[in-house]
């Protein structure tokens, strides 16, 4: 399928390691990327702000990735100040994500979604001085990953559920939130944990899974739920399904659309006694009916993952899956 193909090959897609203390990894980072990383041009006084406030957090939760954005402005050659923005940015996204036990073991997996004009799509193999290392997708916004396995065999991905609340408490950012869990955490009890405790500003939904366990944490700066696997299934798309939590972000049509196509396919991988599970995974992820891969912009699909954390093996597509190949990059 040729749909908006071109804005697929203009796009930065990269594949490379950064190592070393956080000051080094943002360098890195930084120099893989192209000049353009959108400083604050018309920013008000009370956003600059709210920006300080969520740096602060930051600097107080997650000292290192302060660090990195100094290495990151460094490596960029700009002021640090003109990074603030990257703290307090919120996107919604229509993502998708699956996790299924199978005789071999857990399964997970995601599509993400976003609009064409961000352009920046890197897969970094990030080994830290201090923390696990992980392999996982960035999209510009410095220090982040939006989804990812570590060495311990941990996967955490985010989809969005929501505007971003205005006015809004100072937190994290949902990208740095992927990055904490992926660098701190060992398991999923440890993800939890963190999910429930940290300062967040927005709101998100993260599938967190590890060999033997997963679920989804539904998160609002008003309130948070846990939600476990409903037999063998584990699915989420952008609203919130646990009761609580559904006043804060209630089902749209094409959400509901994505979520009910990933049931169809659950039953059928869960269903699947013998054959490649992952093959099935890939079959729903290049799904153009819901569609679960998306060409219209702003539910876009940009790369797919699936991964076997009892394994620590993860597979990228870097482009919609109906059209490009997964493969595993990198390996621990």
């Amino acid at each position: 399928m040729d749909v908006n193909l071109e804005e697929e090959r203009k796009a930065d897609y990269q594949v490379f390691r950064a190592e070393g203390s956080h000051y080094a990894i943002g360098f890195e980072t930084a120099r893989r990327a192209d000049k353009s990383i959108g400083p604050m041009n018309g920013w008000s006084a009370e956003k600059m702000r709210f920006a300080e406030k969520c740096r602060n957090v930051v600097n107080d939760v997650y000292p290192e990735m302060t660090e990195e954005f100094r290495g990151y402005a460094e490596g960029a050659g700009v002021a640090e100040e003109e990074l603030l923005w990257h703290y307090t940015l919120g996107v919604t996204g229509g993502c998708s994500g699956i996790a299924v036990r199978t005789p071999q073991g857990l399964l997970v997996g995601r599509n993400y979604d976003f609009f064409y004009w961000e352009n920046r799509r890197h897969l970094i193999f990030t080994r830290p001085e201090e923390g696990y290392a992980h392999i996982g997708m960035h999209e510009g916004l410095v220090g982040g990953r939006f989804d990812g396995l570590n060495e311990k065999g941990l996967y955490v991905s985010f989809n969005g559920a929501g505007p971003h609340p205005d006015p809004a408490q100072p937190g994290l950012s949902f990208h740095l939130i992927v990055r904490y869990l992926l660098e701190k955490c060992s398991d999923t009890k440890e993800a939890q944990e963190a999910l429930m405790s940290l300062p967040v500003k927005e709101p998100k939904s993260y599938l967190v899974t590890d060999a033997d366990d997963a679920f989804v944490a539904e998160v609002h700066p008003a309130k948070r739920a846990v939600r476990r696997m409903d037999g063998d299934v584990l699915l989420v798309t952008n609203h919130f399904v646990d009761a609580g939590m559904v006043p804060y972000m209630r089902e749209w049509p094409n959400s509901g659309a994505r979520y009910r196509k990933l049931e169809q396919y659950a039953a059928r991988i869960t269903g699947y006694m013998d054959g490649d599970h992952a093959d099935l995974m890939r079959e729903a992820f290049r799904d153009h009916e819901a569609p679960l891969c998306g060409h219209e912009d702003g539910l876009a699909t940009f790369w797919s993952c699936i991964a076997e954390p009892k394994n620590r093996r993860i597979f990228y597509c870097l482009g919609a899956p109906c059209r490009n190949e997964y493969q595993e990059y990198f390996a621990f």
